[in-house]
């Protein structure tokens, strides 16, 4: 009995030692960039048309490691539906990373409408960015909540929103419309509602986020 209680005893200080070692590894892992510069905040339009610009960019996912993106140039106009073809590992998925700073820059800059991105605040960033990601998950809510999760936007909106994306017929059809229920990760939907549903509606004169068309 007492060598049966000795062994559990050390897998439970086994098990819950993880905590102490997740804390250490937090404490030492290197914070993100300031959340708000205030000295360099952009203009609350913008981006007014979503120019993105690739200078001879390069990246990589952490000090000590290869370039993922090498010497990177490119320019994509507002409103230009673009595709990124490679191989499995040849970067496509981190220049979305690197849009949202997810990754910093190892040499080069990104500049969307003429703002360099490195130099503002992450939430000044972010907030003005949307990604649709391949496997869309909803949050357990209402479909306004998970449209407009701050909101900042009038019903109007957020209606025109659905129109443009060809949902506004089935949230019609509903009974608590906008109020519809969305069941823990959005089982009661389509994958394709389920994504148009994950579209933030914009205050500039597009409807859409100006960057929100770019996918993976």
């Amino acid at each position: 009995m007492s060598l049966n209680w000795m062994v559990r005893m050390t897998s439970d200080l086994e098990s819950n030692i993880v905590a102490v070692e997740r804390v250490k590894e937090y404490s030492e892992t290197a914070t993100e960039a300031p959340w708000i510069v205030k000295d360099k905040q952009p203009p609350p339009d913008w981006p007014p048309k979503g120019n993105v610009e690739f200078i001879d960019y390069s990246v990589r996912y952490r000090e000590g490691l290869d370039l993922v993106l090498r010497n990177i140039s490119l320019e994509v106009k507002g409103g230009e539906k673009i595709g990124i073809v490679g191989r499995t590992g040849a970067g496509k998925s981190s220049m979305t990373l690197c849009l949202f700073r997810l990754l910093e820059a190892a040499d080069g800059e990104i500049v969307i409408d003429e703002v360099k991105i490195s130099e503002i605040g992450l939430h000044d960033l972010r907030s003005k960015l949307t990604i649709i990601p391949q496997e869309p998950v909803l949050f357990s809510g209402t479909l306004r909540m998970n449209l407009d999760p701050f909101e900042k936007y009038s019903d109007e909106e957020v209606w025109k929103v659905l129109e443009l994306s060809h949902l506004k017929k089935f949230v019609s059809n509903q009974p608590s419309k906008l109020e519809l229920e969305c069941s823990e990760g959005g089982e009661n939907l389509s994958v394709g509602q389920r994504q148009v549903s994950q579209y933030q509606p914009s205050s500039g004169p597009d409807v859409f986020n100006p960057l929100s068309r770019t996918t993976e």
